[in-house]
């Protein structure tokens, strides 16, 4: 068909721009992604029967959480904006079909993360060399921010564009005519290291070893040349925590983890990063003993922070927060036992899916499903450190690539050079 032929040409350029504008442009990142659910719910009426059981597997994953945030508000209370950023998920549903329908090449996945990778790193190099002043090159208590507003998911993307490239090219030896390809590709990965390393951020660091560890599990190369990546990795990684910049932002973070335990009542141990964390945390426990089935309620959570903050138990700065800096801890609280529940099935079931896919299909597509893990492991890692749906883009972006690994491991997915 016309309409099916135009979808799978027009597939790769979406996914390259929207992946290559993804640093410059929240607005640009956005509006690509859009096109992508349009042209999937359009695949999806297409004729032809292309959706089975793995497929029906990963839609009701996406869906879990969204119906059971759903279920907490019809219960407890209602307020439609706690749905904005967990409907992403329901919008990775078409992202899914539309690559399920045309195939996504591999080649096409390395050019644009290594491009966003190459910006990232010129961003975070540019705006910490003092030049900027924009949205785009702003600082942030000496961090740069890229188009997410906040140095935290700039810094944790970069670190997932670095790895998922590295392991790409463990996986794959590209033929003399790419060698161009492959130069650029290791270029990329450079500049998404360099920005996470400059974006100081912690969730980003602790993930990077933990991705690297997948280069060797992958099994798509000869075994001595994924031990080597994964040990140059790692090297890079020991080297950067022996650095002066490095190691004094760790020391940071045991200095306020000791401040705190010392006085939790001390204004200057509770509002610090790490004090923050440590308060939030044990004031969620707190709310969940108090509320154990079904939590605060998520469209509570606001107006019980407020009150906290009103009585003196919380600083006012926590007012202005979106979650409780942990994924579990937040679930606990807003939603008790039974949203936690629900919440420890969709990442028990994203990873068993693609653990599934990677024992099936071909080599490229197993690799897709390496990736996926990796996007699973790193995400699951940013939120115990901050909080699930933390950033409205961010979250589109682990949504989209979701979406994008998921239905290009399965192995009915056609192959695309």
């Amino acid at each position: 068909m016309r309409l099916e032929a135009l979808l799978t040409r027009a597939l790769p350029w979406l996914v390259l721009l929207f992946l290559g504008g993804l640093m410059l442009s929240a607005v640009w990142a956005r509006s690509l992604a859009l096109l992508m659910v349009l042209g999937g719910l359009v695949a999806g009426m297409l004729p032809g029967r292309f959706l089975d059981r793995m497929d029906r597997q990963f839609m009701l994953l996406m869906a879990i959480l969204p119906v059971a945030y759903v279920g907490n508000m019809l219960a407890l209370g209602w307020n439609e904006r706690f749905l904005e950023r967990p409907a992403h998920l329901l919008a990775a549903i078409p992202v899914y079909w539309l690559v399920r329908r045309g195939g996504l090449s591999r080649e096409v996945l390395l050019i644009g993360l290594a491009l966003a990778g190459l910006i990232a790193g010129t961003i975070a190099a540019l705006a910490s060399a003092g030049v900027g002043g924009s949205t785009l090159l702003a600082l942030q208590t000496g961090r740069p921010l890229g188009v997410f507003s906040s140095p935290g998911p700039f810094g944790n993307y970069s670190a997932v564009a670095a790895m998922v490239i590295l392991v790409g090219l463990v996986a794959w030896s590209p033929p003399v005519h790419a060698r161009a390809l492959s130069l650029f590709c290791v270029t990329g990965a450079a500049g998404g290291l360099v920005a996470a390393l400059l974006s100081e951020t912690r969730s980003a660091w602790v993930a990077l070893p933990v991705m690297a560890l997948l280069v060797e599990q992958q099994g798509l190369a000869r075994r001595r040349k994924a031990w080597l990546a994964a040990s140059l990795v790692l090297m890079a990684v020991a080297g950067l925590a022996a650095s002066d910049f490095v190691r004094e932002r760790l020391m940071q973070a045991l200095a306020e983890v000791q401040a705190y335990q010392a006085d939790p009542a001390s204004p200057a141990a509770r509002e610090t990063s790490i004090g923050l964390r440590l308060l939030s945390w044990q004031w969620g426990w707190e709310q969940f003993l108090a509320h154990p089935l079904m939590g605060i309620g998520l469209a509570n959570f606001r107006t019980v922070v407020a009150a906290a903050v009103a009585a003196g138990t919380l600083p006012p700065v926590l007012a202005t927060f979106s979650g409780l800096h942990n994924l579990l801890i937040d679930h606990l609280t807003m939603t008790g036992l039974v949203g936690t529940l629900v919440l420890v099935a969709f990442w028990w079931g994203l990873s068993a899916h693609f653990l599934a896919l990677r024992r099936r299909g071909s080599p490229e597509g197993r690799l897709f499903a390496t990736w996926g893990l990796m996007l699973v492991a790193a995400e699951f890692l940013f939120a115990s450190l901050g909080s699930m749906f933390a950033s409205s883009l961010g979250t589109l972006v682990f949504c989209v690539l979701l979406a994008i690994l998921a239905a290009g491991a399965h192995p009915q997915t056609p192959l695309r050079g």
